[in-house]
């Protein structure tokens, strides 16, 4: 029967084999912590110690299969140039774009599902990719978490309401048994004097605060340059825009691709969070697909609106390309 007692006083040698002893028994013979702690005559708070300590010393190393391919030296060289919280970079394997597209959804939803904790306030803006997001995460979460789920944005007069930000906001909580709220006002009005007089109504303006406030923001990115938002803005409205040197927006928000916001006509009747809400939140994630979002994801990045960025490797490629 081993004994920690003289623990310190080791040598180097003696140390490893006794932190291998301590590790394959945690992790190969399933003995708990407090288990191992009794065997050896110690504290379970000394066996945690010592399998942090194995950790660090990397006689354990965990390694973590995850079900996709991701391009890590893209992330590597993106890290290098943006202060970014988290990344993921997902070859495309596959030649088909609608397999690659649903590869990025599913590492999204996964990331998601990694960081929702209770009672966390999670705000969500609109579109297709948030769409598949939210429906690979209904198909297959099976947890019980009571979230708040809110639109970052009022309603968008779209042709599919099932992916617009209200319903993405429903869907999204009942997938984890959550509850969800809702910005009873549409995203663009008339007029800034329409606008100011909507957001001071109670049920507006609580449902506004509580996304500015959100612990997670789920978000993808448009592009100008694509006219990725054909169908909501007119051709004329699209060209003024690039022509201000606009090449993206989240949320109503139009910015270049330095990141800076650019304030234009429609902002001002828009109804949501603003940019500062974006930086201000922990944990703003982006979404985005393809080549044809790369200018609008730098900008977004530069700007420090988002933390997490989940992207397919080319449009990493393409976004290395702009600034190396």
């Amino acid at each position: 029967m081993e004994d920690l007692k003289n623990y310190e006083a080791m040598s180097v040698q003696e140390k490893w084999n006794m932190l291998a002893m301590v590790a394959n028994l945690y992790y190969n013979a399933e003995m708990t912590q407090n288990q191992i702690a009794e065997r050896l005559y110690t504290s379970r708070s000394k066996i945690s110690r010592m399998l942090k300590e194995a950790r660090e010393l990397r006689i354990v190393e965990i390694y973590i299969r995850e079900p996709w391919e991701r391009n890590l030296e893209y992330e590597q060289q993106i890290r290098e140039y943006f202060n970014l919280k988290n990344i993921r970079i997902v070859k495309q394997r596959d030649t088909d774009k609608e397999n690659a597209r649903n590869l990025i959804y599913e590492v999204a939803a996964y990331y998601l599902d990694s960081i929702i904790k209770e009672n966390m306030v999670v705000g969500i803006s609109w579109g297709n990719t948030l769409y598949h997001v939210v429906k690979y995460i209904a198909a297959n979460n099976h947890k019980n978490i009571p979230i708040t789920v809110v639109p970052i944005m009022g309603a968008a007069n779209i042709s599919s309401p099932e992916k617009d930000g209200l319903d993405l906001s429903k869907d999204l909580a009942s997938a984890y048994g959550g509850k969800y709220q809702y910005i009873y006002a549409p995203l663009f009005v008339k007029n800034r004097e329409v606008r100011e007089s909507l957001i001071q109504d109670d049920n507006i303006k609580n449902a506004l605060d509580l996304a500015k406030h959100s612990d997670v923001i789920i978000t993808s990115v448009g592009s100008v340059v694509h006219k990725s938002w054909s169908n909501y803005l007119s051709e004329k409205m699209l060209a003024t825009l690039e022509e201000k040197g606009v090449v993206g927006h989240i949320g109503g928000h139009f910015f270049d691709i330095q990141g800076k916001e650019l304030d234009t006509a429609i902002t001002e009747r828009m109804i949501g969070v603003d940019m500062n809400d974006l930086k201000r939140c922990k944990e703003t994630i982006c979404i985005a697909f393809g080549e044809k979002k790369a200018e609008a994801v730098l900008g977004a990045v530069r700007g420090n609106y988002i933390g997490t960025l989940i992207i397919d490797d080319k449009c990493a490629e393409k976004i290395l390309n702009f600034i190396m």
